[in-house]
């Protein structure tokens, strides 16, 4: 199935959103990355040079298998279940948020988006109980778990229906946990869901 359009969730995690300094949201913060934007969990990574740091923030990824209509079960909707990296150039967003543009600069650059296989979703009880990790050069810098989001699945899929719209081969990324932090060139980043391991990644500016 062709992924069609990317959404993605900030400050899904208390603790993430008060390691940058922001306040936790009330609702869900809701932003997009283009489709070119994708790039599987393997291989060369290359990152936008020259525009000062750019942090990886890992996390779960969701695939819709139908057209959303209100008041369906995350169970009736989502039918695949992944782990990524949203890439954020960090320093850009800090200035974008200064001046209260949109983050698409910082957020939506080529490569933004990595994204592993889909396995089959779990059920939204199964999902709730996974825990996912980012490795870098061997030592683990995140780890999380859907226990920790603010917004639950169930919320996240109903807002962003009723506000955008949801189709089958629409993703959802649904917020990263704390630990947050920049790469260096030659940087090698492995994803952990569940003791699965995608990558590993390796880093170029």
């Amino acid at each position: 199935m062709d992924i069609r359009n990317i959404y993605c969730v900030g400050r899904n995690y208390a603790l993430h959103a008060q390691e940058l300094g922001n306040d936790v949201p009330e609702e869900p913060m809701i932003f997009s990355k283009p489709t070119h934007a994708l790039h599987p969990a393997q291989g060369e990574l290359r990152l936008p040079s020259g525009i000062g740091a750019i942090h990886y923030e890992a996390e779960l990824v969701v695939r819709i298998g139908r057209a959303y209509e209100p008041g369906m079960s995350v169970d009736q909707l989502v039918d695949g279940l992944a782990i990524g990296i949203d890439w954020t150039a960090r320093d850009v967003q800090s200035v974008l948020k200064e001046k209260r543009h949109p983050w698409l600069l910082a957020k939506g650059f080529k490569n933004s988006a990595v994204l592993s296989p889909f396995r089959p979703f779990p059920g939204a009880a199964a999902f709730m109980e996974l825990t996912f990790s980012l490795l870098n050069n061997g030592s683990e810098v995140q780890s999380g778990s859907p226990r920790d989001m603010i917004f639950s699945l169930e919320r996240l899929v109903s807002y962003i229906g009723d506000t955008f719209g949801l189709d089958a081969g629409d993703v959802i990324y649904t917020g990263t946990p704390a630990g947050v932090g920049g790469v260096k060139d030659g940087d090698e980043l492995t994803l952990i869901l569940n003791g699965e391991r995608f990558g590993p990644l390796r880093a170029r500016f």
